[in-house]
């Protein structure tokens, strides 16, 4: 047996942890806040939690192999066509579908430094070069650095927008500027996983640059704003010939019946959704203005967590906080050594978050 020689040294994402595993390794018994993941502080949609108690006698069954309901009903949202979507047991999926029908070993990728890890691995997994983009000084997509490191073999372009850890985003006119100067043969990936919280006008989303004929793929997720990250959903759009074929690599059944069930469900609770990011605004601009009057440099951010600069007290508070069952992301593996990533909680949790920090500061 022979494994392929650019798979030798490839670890596994490092997923974040689960509350009982935190539980068991730290010996809390108390409450546990999760200000690490960026999950939905909610909890899963009322009309969510109905339609997987009624499949639940169905398990025993495939899923419907085409998931048409759930492609018109995100058709219909995005106003496109169906044959425009793409499924996937996560957005994780969608992309690895991209791989599998365009990459092959040698080819380029171009990624920003930090962004979502998943790029990386996946390239490493299909024999891609990576190439690492710094983020400008605003810590935004360096957008000239991106056009500059294109050469012959690039093949893929990922931006997370918002990034992820920083939350930055880029207007209209910057997005503009950079699709037109962009190769045809290069595909744009426009990684929107936090995309149903920007809330400015002049930031745009990438459906706008699919209807103008821009060759871009978006890709969306279940897994935030809608609560559904334990079932893994997520969805690509883009244009036909792009989306045909990434469906013909798909599995049979990539996803459950639940996930599928429960994505018809949630998209039918407005009210849900409205509240998800009603909280998530409010809840980043309380954390925000409380973190700034203690001090910190709170970076501006369109996604439903904040990185905030502790400086020097980043470990100390980083430590406590998880004594206390109250976990926040270190990030120091995306470069930012005195930096901290904050999701957005419930109102309450959010008040407790900083009653803490407070107490550990005047301790």
């Amino acid at each position: 047996m022979k494994i392929k020689s650019y798979l030798k040294n490839l670890t596994p994402y490092p997923p974040g942890k689960t509350i009982d595993e935190i539980r068991r390794e730290l010996g809390i018994a108390g409450a546990i806040y999760k200000f690490n993941s960026n999950e939905n502080p909610l909890g899963p949609s009322p009309k969510v939690i109905e339609v997987l108690k009624t499949y639940l006698s169905e398990v025993n069954h495939y899923p419907e192999a085409s998931y048409i309901e759930l492609k018109k009903a995100l058709a219909k949202k995005w106003e496109v066509s169906p044959e425009q979507v793409v499924l996937g047991n996560g957005s994780d999926e969608v992309m690895e579908f991209i791989f599998k029908a365009l990459i092959e070993p040698g080819d380029e990728i171009l990624i920003s430094n930090p962004s979502f890890l998943m790029y990386e691995k996946f390239a490493e997994i299909y024999g891609a070069r990576v190439k690492k983009i710094s983020l400008n000084s605003d810590l935004k997509h360096n957008l000239p650095g991106f056009l500059e490191n294109i050469t012959e073999k690039t093949k893929l372009i990922f931006l997370d927008h918002p990034h992820n850890p920083t939350g930055s985003v880029l207007n209209r006119k910057e997005w503009e500027s950079f699709i037109n100067s962009l190769p045809e043969e290069i595909l744009l990936i426009i990684d929107e996983a936090y995309g149903e919280f920007i809330d400015k006008d002049f930031i745009p989303l990438g459906i706008e640059f699919l209807k103008k004929g821009y060759k871009v793929i978006i890709l969306r997720t279940f897994s935030k704003a809608y609560g559904l990250a334990g079932l893994r959903l997520g969805y690509g759009i883009t244009f036909l010939e792009l989306a045909k074929v990434l469906d013909s690599v798909r599995q049979p059944f990539n996803i459950n019946l639940f996930a599928y069930k429960a994505g018809l469900a949630v998209l039918e609770d407005k009210e849900y959704f409205e509240k998800s990011i009603k909280i998530v605004k409010e809840g980043r601009k309380y954390l925000t203005n409380e973190l700034t009057k203690l001090g910190f440099k709170v970076f501006p951010s369109q996604a439903n967590f904040i990185m905030v600069d502790f400086g020097e007290k980043a470990d100390k508070l980083y430590q406590k906080l998880l004594k206390k069952g109250i976990l926040i992301r270190p990030l120091k593996a995306y470069g930012f050594s005195t930096c901290l990533r904050i999701s957005i909680g419930l109102p309450e949790e959010n008040e407790i978050l900083i009653e803490n920090i407070k107490n550990i500061l005047n301790g």
